[in-house]
């Protein structure tokens, strides 16, 4: 067979066909393939996994990468930031001063060690930080940060020199105006009125305010205080004129001073009851100190003491703030007693959703739990507005005052919106009823959406009729060409989102947060005040500070934060600057994103299969209007389509744009079920607890929350979020969850949930919520193993020769496999390191002819050994230095001396952060006998494979089209594992003769250092020239079990490699692999098929004329679950 005529990786991502109608393609042109690249439309067009992929270019400008690919432009910024700002320290105060820190100073031994410490700590703390969780990478798709833009990063860096605190001008002159700036183009945004001047404000068009607190929580909660300040304003004016007008002179003012009640009415202060002055409408009760003012310049009052410091200071002193809450109703006793009324703050209502800040406020204001009313959220896990009006109805029969009422922008676990559109009427009506509350918009989330209605030329907000019929797709037979700035592809917000985004600027105060949505560096929250004469509620003096006046006036005043870093302002303004808060700039990537999330959306509704033994429930039902969308025509009308076909696909589109979450958040849950013979049905589990134990599983292996053992050691390729609902907190969602899942309707315990959290815009760009989607199936799958599995002495064999003195410990070793044991049918293969003083008598026992065999001494389970089970051991700190070799060992002049550095490869066996398992090692001889135990420890230091061969069952039709097997390596040797796909199948180990190293690309710099690092996290690859393609050589023992043969006739092979478990490029490699000298190791073509029955399995087969047959149908009738009531919402 010619060495360059080799059969494709096939689809990694469609089902795999018959390996018989495979077709021949020659390597020349499956290179050509992956080289293409086409500026047409103004896009960059490439070739990955066979399919055309457009990226568009604007919004990859905006961040350093998920690869560091802008890393240039990145170092030149900072290395520019750096320069000028030594050129500030050098050239722009006093030139002339003398350097203290001269070149006498600098030869001093002590100055060299100093030197060398910092630069000796940063290295040590690179090396820790690198084994964060890569927020930033496409598999982050968990929480609620992602990359940070390089705007808003450089901004901080070239401020963070400066070490500016933006508690006052006197220490941060520019970082201060800064924030300044900032908090006003986001009230732009959001829709408020910005003067250039204050005296433009009025009651009925009031002037905003804004500043960037530390962060949602502290912005939540400062909203909260200035509510509750603002409920009793009336009440302290009224009382403040009582015993004060006469000494100040203003009897005259008092006997007129009115305020406009809720039904517009002119009210005199002095005659208004307490309910009333509990209700005066939100901006009437902000200005009554302006009113106040007004009226003594009117009245032409003289007095000394009537300027704006005394006067505000006499107003304080009858503040709730300044007497207490006892001191205070005390107070009003009479009052209250002949309003037939309880003294009380009030209460303020949030939907069960919120976030946990406002909890924390409830307390810290001293409001007390009882009185934050979580109002339960619908289907939708919006809050329930039918439920709020119930509980407000009773406020006002009981004339309980409300302070507030928070509607969330983007709830944190499921990205919903509330009805603030509705909830505006709501209190319309409630205020001709004589009640109203402050609105507070949480959007620390949602908040940076507003972008999206703003238009980059006009800088105003669209309507919702202008947005909505904004960018139609145009049909034509041939692609339309667009702009390079346009999106690669993004998706309209919802209607009901839009409706809510034109209603923000009605809010009281928003909170939104640059550090979320905004895609800044922390810490950087915000907060925005409809009417800014508010803060003046919250004003506190501070004897060392200045105060500014007017323009300048000092943002600390308040706010809760004291000191702040106002890098974090600078960082704002500039990504700010650079992007533009408006549908070109933020507006265009976040509906990038909104595209991203709605991809996957469609992947979460379509993942689940018939013959899965798991359910998937997404936390948003899909509309009732969508309900013919069964799961295969989301797959090929959606995730299966060309971006093209997709992008003309006007159905489609619509379905992403009006299904799933509002902001970006999916949430979703998972039950396991089990096959009823009876009814050849499915039966879900209905004890709660199993699925939350089924969830945690799960989830252990699609998240990382410490810094040992690092992700890559875990094998961790995903990084998703967990929760829980309750039916309290969750309401409508976690009743319709609860009745999708199938779970005990009588028992109220909370269910998990997994949180997808999609801030990629570029997540359709080279199929990457495929691989994600392969990936979390294959989890599901692990995980339900991990609840039914029954524990084994587990067998491994490793290929391992262990008589060399330089043997280390490590080896490698793979599961025996079993079909017929649903608690073995795995492909798991892992490095392991044994205790260091067992290591002579191994080498002891050992020979190179011998097969290494390890069995469990204890009885466990794959997912034990492969995670650690319950026995976890977390090493946050590390027992020795991470690498024996400091960087400066190093050239570090080139990728392999980089790779090495940063590896965790070399641990220790003490350094290795899993527990031990305690084993017993022999060896076997070609007869079969065993010789030459020894029991000792063993961890695990790295897992390379850990595949269920359940999923690879039921997502393919077949076998591959040419032989797979799994190629990892050391430093030193490679080897081959067969990759057993379904029954039949086999198990091989061959040791290759050296580690192969794939043909160099121009394109591609450092490949065989990449690809050798790739092969230490393990790659599969493909052996076309095998004649039998990817199907066993099958013959039948005497005991009738199937037996597969070797299909290797020879000891040398052209394969093709691609990176199962590296990064999503789907690139192929042509490599060469030798195994002439101690070769294959291991062949197990008969156990593994042992014993295999497909009555056994009957989700899998079914009975049809006396033969068992596949029972895997085409699923195109399999409905998603729409339960959508509401096909409005």
């Amino acid at each position: 067979m010619d060495n360059n005529s080799l059969t494709p990786q096939h689809s990694f991502h469609g089902r795999r066909k018959s390996t018989r109608k495979a077709k021949h393609m020659t390597w020349g042109r499956v290179r050509s393939h992956l080289l293409i690249s086409n500026k047409a439309r103004g896009t960059v067009e490439t070739f990955v996994d066979g399919d055309a992929q457009e990226i568009w270019p604007q919004s990859a400008a905006w961040f350093l990468g998920p690869k560091a690919e802008n890393s240039d432009l990145l170092g030149e910024l900072v290395k520019s930031a750096v320069d000028l700002h030594v050129e500030f320290r050098k050239f722009k105060y006093f030139p002339l001063d003398p350097n203290y820190v001269t070149s006498d100073i600098k030869e001093q031994k002590s100055f060299k060690e100093a030197e060398n410490n910092i630069r000796d700590g940063l290295e040590e703390l690179s090396g820790r930080l690198n084994n964060s969780v890569p927020f930033f990478n496409f598999r982050s798709q968990g929480h609620m940060l992602w990359d940070t833009t390089i705007a808003s990063n450089i901004g901080y860096i070239a401020a963070l020199f400066y070490n500016q605190n933006n508690v006052a001008s006197m220490a941060s002159g520019v970082t201060l105006q800064l924030e300044r700036e900032v908090s006003k183009e986001l009230c732009a945004m959001v829709g408020y009125n910005v003067y250039q001047d204050e005296k433009d404000h009025t009651t009925e068009y009031p002037g905003s305010w804004g500043h960037l607190p530390n962060g949602g929580t502290v912005a939540n909660l400062e909203a909260m205080w200035a509510a509750r300040c603002l409920k009793t304003n009336g009440l302290t004016f009224r009382k403040m004129l009582d015993e004060k007008s006469d000494k100040l002179g203003l009897r005259k003012v008092y006997e007129k001073f009115t305020f406009k009640n809720l039904k517009g009415e002119n009210v005199l202060l002095k005659k208004a009851s307490i309910w009333e002055l509990l209700n005066i409408p939100i901006d009437e009760a902000i200005d009554l100190f302006d009113s106040l003012l007004e009226n003594i310049e009117k009245e032409k009052i003289e007095n000394k003491d009537l300027d704006f410091d005394n006067l505000f200071r006499c107003v304080k002193n009858f503040t709730l703030e300044q007497m207490g809450a006892m001191d205070f109703f005390r107070m009003f006793k009479k009052e209250y007693k002949n309003a037939n009324m309880e003294p009380s703050m009030g209460k303020w209502f949030s939907p069960g959703t919120r976030h946990y800040s406002w909890d924390k406020g409830a307390n810290i204001l001293g409001l007390g739990r009882d009185n934050l009313v979580k109002v339960p959220v619908d289907q939708h896990s919006r809050m329930d507005l039918l439920k709020l009006k119930e509980e407000l109805q009773k406020c006002l029969v009981k004339k309980i005052p409300v302070i507030g009422v928070t509607v969330v922008f983007g709830s944190t676990q499921e990205g919903a919106v509330d009805d603030l559109e509705n909830l505006l009427r709501i209190r319309e009506v409630f205020e001709t009823k004589g009640l109203t509350f402050y609105i507070h918009v949480d959007g620390a989330w949602g908040g940076y959406f507003a972008s999206c209605l703003v238009q980059k030329d006009k800088f105003m907000r669209m309507r919702l009729s202008t947005y909505s019929s904004r960018n139609n797709v145009t049909r034509s037979p041939r692609p339309v060409r667009r702009e390079a700035c346009d999106p690669f592809l993004d998706a309209k917000l919802s209607t009901h989102f839009t409706t809510q985004l034109v209603c923000l600027g009605q809010a009281n105060s928003i909170t939104l947060d640059p550090h979320k949505s905004g895609f800044c560096p922390y810490p950087a929250g915000g907060l925005l005040y409809k009417n800014g004469n508010i803060r003046k509620f919250l004003a506190q003096t501070a004897a060392y500070v200045s105060h500014g006046t007017g323009k300048n006036d000092e943002i600390n005043l308040y706010g809760i934060d004291g000191s702040k870093p106002g890098a974090a302002s600078a960082g704002v303004w500039l990504s700010h600057k650079v992007i533009g808060l408006h549908n070109k700039g933020y507006g265009l990537l976040l509906q990038q994103c909104t595209f991203s999330a709605g991809v996957m959306y469609a992947l979460w509704c379509s993942m689940e299969r018939r013959q899965d033994p798991f359910t998937i429930v997404p936390g948003i039902p899909i509309k009732e209007s969508f309900k013919k969308w069964t799961k295969s025509k989301i797959r090929s009308d959606i995730l299966e389509a060309e971006t093209g076909v997709l992008r003309l696909n006007e159905e489609a589109m619509d379905f992403i744009r009006e299904n799933g979450p509002d902001t970006l958040i999916n949430s979703l849950s998972i039950n396991i079920r089990y096959w009823d013979k009876k009814t050849n049905s499915w039966e879900n589990n209905k004890n709660v607890a199993k699925q939350k134990d089924f969830i945690n599983k799960f989830y252990k292996r699609c998240s990382h929350s410490y810094e040992k053992p690092s992700m890559v050691d875990r094998g961790i390729q995903v990084i998703l979020n967990s929760t829980i609902w309750t039916k309290n907190a969750n309401g409508g969602a976690y009743k319709y969850m609860k009745e999708a899942l199938g779970l005990d309707e009588k028992d109220d315990e909370s269910i998990g949930v997994i949180i997808n959290t999609s801030m990629s815009p570029w997540l359709r760009a080279q199929k990457t919520f495929k691989r994600i989607g392969l990936i979390i199936r294959n989890e599901m799958y692990n995980a339900y193993g991990a609840i039914h599995d029954e524990p084994q002495n587990l067998k491994l064999v490793s290929p391992n020769l262990t008589n060399s003195p330089e043997w280390s410990g490590s080896i490698f070793a793979e599961l025996e496999t079993s079909f017929s044991n649903p608690s073995l049918c795995y492909h798991a293969l892992g490095r392991f390191v044994f205790d260091s003083k067992d290591i002579k008598k191994i080498q002891e026992k050992s020979s190179c002819k011998l097969l290494m065999r390890i069995v469990t001494r204890e009885k466990m389970t794959v997912y034990d050994l492969m995670t650690g089970g319950d026995k976890e051991n977390i090493n946050q700190i590390p027992t020795q230095e991470r690498k024996p070799s400091s960087r400066k060992n190093f050239a570090m002049e080139n990728i392999k001396d980089k790779i090495e550095f940063y590896s965790d490869y070399d641990l220790h066996y003490q350094d290795i952060a899993m527990p031990e398992v305690s084993v017993t090692v022999s060896f076997e001889t070609k007869d079969g006998r065993i010789q030459g135990e020894v029991d000792t420890k063993m961890k695990l230091g790295r897992v390379l494979r850990y595949q269920h061969l359940g999923r690879d069952f039921v997502d393919e039709d077949d076998y591959p089209p040419s032989q797979e097997y799994f190629l990892y390596a050391d430093d030193k040797t490679a080897y081959l594992s067969h990759c057993p796909n379904r029954w039949p199948d086999f198990q091989q180990q061959i040791q290759l003769d050296q580690i192969p190293v794939p043909q160099a690309k121009a394109e591609v710099k450092n490949c065989p250092e990449l690809f050798q690092e790739a092969m230490k996290r393990g790659v599969v690859v493909y052996l076309p020239q095998c004649e039998t393609g990817g199907r066993p050589v099958l013959s039948r023992s005497k005991t009738k079990t199937t037996v597969c043969r070797d299909p290797l006739e020879s000891h040398f092979y052209n394969a093709l490699a691609w990176s199962d478990q590296g990064a999503f490029t789907g690139e192929m490699e042509q490599i060469t692999l030798k195994f002439y000298d101690v070769g294959k190791r291991w062949f197990n073509g008969k156990k593994t098929n042992a014993g295999y029955c497909k009555e056994d399995f009957p989700h899998l087969y079914k009975q049809e004329g006396g033969r068992w047959m596949d029972r895997r149908e085409d699923d195109s009738d399999y409905e998603v679950d729409s339960s959508d009531s509401d096909s409005d919402s």
